[in-house]
């Protein structure tokens, strides 16, 4: 398929060299120049285990180009995956407006129908906006079908969880889409959990709420153990090596976006802001 992934940061590098290596034509678009003829002549922006071979390999063999161009990067395309990066706001929620201008951006450019598949973390909703703005200002005769399709990269492990990760989500209530999304990703032969466009929204900020969840639970055992003379690093170790728990754990911006949420709605998360506190602390 042809495919254009939007920004390369992390999750857009990574996916752009990934889905080139699944066989698929990937451009990928951001809007610094300088960083687009670094990466076209084979160089990384950052250090990730086996990601600078993977690059090197796919743009010698014509699958992968970068590109600052958006006649370049969005004409003619099966899919185009929205991978910026967003900020935090004052109340440490997440900030989806250059996910905005992106989707304006895709809208004047397509000429054919086409996926847009959003990457990037955002609150529930998000989605829906970018569908109202691309259907608002694209050409009438066009189809474009938004869904959401949130990444479960580890910093370290990124070409691992792509080839290898436990579920891919995609969350659209078309199911030719769904279908279309499936082939793509067919040669990973990792499951895939087919949801409505706002549970796939809340799949990535329950399972980020979930990993801080654990990291506070580490925390409050690290208090324990410098009072018995005991090594939180070996325990974490001891504990995590259950696959019941895992090792992962992490405190990202979105659990705050999510206790955020949970005041907007009215509807309390005292766990969460426990959660909150504990790793604060």
């Amino acid at each position: 398929m042809k495919v254009t992934v939007v920004g390369a940061g992390y999750v857009g590098l990574v996916t752009s060299v990934c889905l080139a290596e699944l066989g698929h034509l990937v451009t990928c678009i951001d809007i610094q120049q300088e960083k687009i003829d670094l990466l076209q002549s084979g160089q990384c922006l950052f250090h990730e285990p086996g990601l600078e071979a993977l690059l090197e390999k796919n743009l010698n063999e014509k699958r992968l180009s970068f590109t600052s161009n958006p006649h370049d990067a969005y004409s003619k395309k099966d899919i185009i995956f929205i991978a910026v990066g967003t900020q935090e706001k004052h109340d440490g929620s997440v900030d989806p407006k250059y996910l905005y201008v992106v989707a304006h951006t895709i809208a004047h450019y397509i000429e054919q129908d086409v996926i847009v598949c959003t990457k990037s973390t955002v609150p529930v909703g998000t989605n829906e906006i970018i569908q109202q703005i691309i259907d608002s200002r694209k050409p009438p005769n066009l189809q474009v079908e938004v869904v959401a399709n949130p990444d479960f990269l580890r910093e370290g492990s990124a070409i691992i969880d792509f080839f290898h990760g436990d579920r891919i989500v995609i969350g659209t209530s078309n199911p030719k889409v769904a279908a279309i999304l499936n082939e793509l990703y067919l040669p990973l032969q990792i499951p895939i959990f087919k949801t409505d466009i706002r549970s796939a929204e809340m799949i990535k900020y329950a399972f980020n709420a979930f990993l801080a969840t654990k990291m506070s639970f580490l925390n409050e055992m690290a208090r324990i153990c410098e009072n018995v003379g005991a090594n939180i690093e070996e325990v974490a170790y001891g504990i995590g090596h259950n696959k019941k728990i895992g090792y992962d754990s992490r405190f990202p911006m979105e659990t705050k976006t999510l206790a955020q949420l949970s005041s907007l709605l009215n509807e309390p998360l005292p766990l969460l802001e426990a959660v909150i506190q504990v790793n604060n602390r």
